[in-house]
């Protein structure tokens, strides 16, 4: 049989190929010598004839980048070129992963434990305007050519603003030293960027975090019991206004490769911060991802080899939520809303939202997690049960998924003036008695209505009232979610120190002690009642006597000895007669003025409309 190759010879007698490519570069060397020859022997009786080259022609031709002034990269291109972020197909999650991100395995970050404990994160107080974010990144000075100013000192100083100037209004009007200008070509490739606005990068800045608070909203960030360096965040993901993605991100600062993404965030203080990296990391990416219908995980990992960000895709098993079906509430007569026909507006604490639903601004309270369901069932059956009450706040709907099958929220409607805790820290000891007293009158109503209805608050905190456009307090809820740190009752304190779990001994005195502390704190004016040591001190100065055994009496170290709240209702003294009480000595929560007695109608505003007509530069 021939050889399919002619110079393969049967007898294995051919010349190697290796062998033939060298005969032939040698042949082509000796070729391009013998030219040269030629050449160098024609130009040595003809040198003198030759052209001179002119002195200013370069030898070689320079590299088309040194021909133009040099941009300083951004912190999101090289964010970018360091880590190209690649997500990865779908897949289950592992076992050893599902156990060890388990929710009892997990505890919230120092800057939430008062949210999950009841207290609301101050978004829309103060505290969150004044509230520092973790130490910028510093710039690098610019390489781009620095601005030449002329050196007259009679001349105006140079302009402040980052707009580039006119390049022509730069040139001195007359340098005889000046060289002709030199001509450089017009650039050849494309995508090169001059950074001629330095606000540019600021602009950007500003649009991406305008993106952040509308698409990437942090429910809630935990780490590890083991006191592992990892930390996971639940994130809702808004891909439009009214379609929202259930997302955790875990994190492994453990032996982060330098420059990486864990390694970045490992050296940012707050929560909040860390998300904002995040998505500014993976939004890019983000439309590539196949998400989960229930819970997806991502895991970002950055190897060490090439420095890569590596998106790994699952399913959160641990965060899966056994929505209840509708069938569970046809008992609740009222608005029942897809999630599509929810539109976002603004997040304001944990799972909760202020939405726009049936032409109305509400609020909208997702189920926080899988073991929160019985939870979310006992508020449901309270609100519909406490519908008409006029210091509980009302129940406006239930949110359900897009087939209507299974209920994932419900809809209250929206107090525009916050909370109590917010009201007491924004007017710092500026609040009329007359406000106070109604108020406390109020909310032992509600607390007395709750009771009566046969149902218990749970987590009676000043967190947990609000104040609505009336300025009417109203109580919010209502799930029996128990004692956050600082508000359990003496009864409680005890087990809570030998390990025991509390939550099989919320009861309508522990609603009752929390209802003395509320009291107390309304009386003092103080926003954190549960930071002070207990016993809390008696009320004194400037305080109605009345008021004063009643909180004495909440706050009873006998569980006995706390009045029902319709009992206490009835110690207040009639609206229409102003309550009587001694001038305080050194307090400014009450006076003998008279018309401290009745109501300033400037008195009567938001507390977010005192709070920026005190200080202009807080921001809603």
């Amino acid at each position: 049989m021939p050889h399919p190759f002619s110079f393969v010879s049967p007898d294995d007698t051919a010349i190697p190929v290796q062998e033939l490519d060298q005969d032939l570069a040698h042949k082509q060397s000796r070729k391009q010598s013998f030219w040269r020859d030629i050449g160098s022997f024609w130009k040595r009786p003809h040198r003198d004839e030759v052209e001179a080259l002119p002195q200013l022609a370069p030898i070689e031709q320079a590299p088309l980048a040194e021909c133009f002034p040099r941009r300083r990269r951004s912190l999101q291109e090289k964010s970018t070129a360091r880590r190209r972020v690649i997500p990865s197909l779908p897949r289950p999650q592992t076992f050893t992963r599902q156990e060890s991100e388990k929710r009892e395995r997990l505890e919230p970050t120092l800057e939430q434990y008062k949210e999950l404990g009841g207290e609301r994160r101050r978004a829309l107080s103060a505290s969150a305007a004044r509230r520092a974010t973790s130490p910028p990144i510093v710039p690098f000075p610019s390489l781009s050519a620095p601005e030449v100013h002329s050196s007259d000192p009679n001349s105006s100083p140079p302009p402040q603003d980052h707009a580039p100037a006119d390049v022509e209004s730069q040139k001195p009007s007359s340098d005889p030293h000046d060289l002709p200008p030199l001509d450089i070509p017009e650039p050849i490739v494309d995508g090169l960027d001059y950074d001629n606005h330095s606000d540019d990068d600021e602009v950007d800045r500003v649009a991406l975090e305008a993106e952040y608070e509308q698409r990437w909203i942090l429910n809630l960030s935990m780490h590890f019991r083991d006191k592992s360096n990892r930390e996971k965040f639940f994130v809702t993901y808004a891909e439009t206004p009214s379609k929202w993605r259930r997302l955790t991100v875990s994190l492994d600062y453990r032996d982060a490769p330098e420059d990486s993404l864990e390694a970045d965030l490992s050296t940012l203080q707050y929560q909040r911060d860390k998300s904002f990296r995040i998505y500014e990391a993976i939004r890019e990416s983000l439309p590539d991802i196949q998400f989960y219908d229930t819970v997806t995980n991502l895991k970002l990992e950055t190897t060490p080899e090439d420095g890569q960000l590596h998106v790994h895709v699952r399913e959160d098993a641990n965060e899966m939520i056994n929505y209840p079906s509708i069938s569970l509430f046809h008992h609740v007569q009222i608005p029942r809303f897809t999630e599509s026909e929810v539109d976002f507006i603004s997040h304001l604490s944990g799972f909760v939202y202020k939405v726009h639903a049936g032409g109305r601004t509400v609020i909208k309270k997702e189920i926080p997690g899988p073991d929160t369901v019985d939870e979310f069932l006992y508020e449901v059956n309270a609100l519909d049960s406490l519908r008409g009450c006029e210091s509980i706040i009302q129940l406006e709907g239930l949110v359900t998924n897009d087939s209507g099958d299974a209920v994932k929220g419900l809809l209250i409607s929206y107090a525009p003036g916050g909370a109590l805790v917010d009201i007491l820290y924004d007017y710092n000891g500026g609040l009329h008695w007359y406000r106070r007293e109604k108020w406390a009158k109020q909310i032992v109503q509600g607390l007395s209505d709750i009771h009566e209805s046969g149902f218990v608050q749970g987590d009676f905190t000043l967190s947990n009232i609000v104040i609505d456009e009336y300025d009417n307090a109203r109580i919010i809820d209502i799930n029996r979610r128990g004692c956050p740190v600082g508000w359990e009752p003496p009864e409680l304190s005890r087990l809570i120190d030998s390990g025991q779990r509390i939550s099989m001994c919320i009861s309508v005195k522990t609603d009752l002690y929390q209802l003395g502390m509320v009291l107390w704190a309304l009386a003092e004016q103080i926003d954190e009642p549960e930071r002070v040591e207990r016993p809390l001190p008696r009320l004194i100065d400037g305080v109605p006597a009345c008021y004063s055994e009643m909180v004495e009496i909440c706050l009873s170290e006998r569980p006995q000895s706390r009045w029902p709240a319709n009992r206490l209702l009835r110690m207040f003294p009639d609206r229409h007669s102003p309550i009587s009480f001694q001038p305080p000595l050194d307090r400014h929560s009450a006076s003998t003025d008279p018309s401290h007695n009745t109501p300033d109608p400037s008195d009567f505003l938001p507390s977010s409309t005192h709070r920026s007509a005190k200080d202009p530069n807080l921001h809603h």
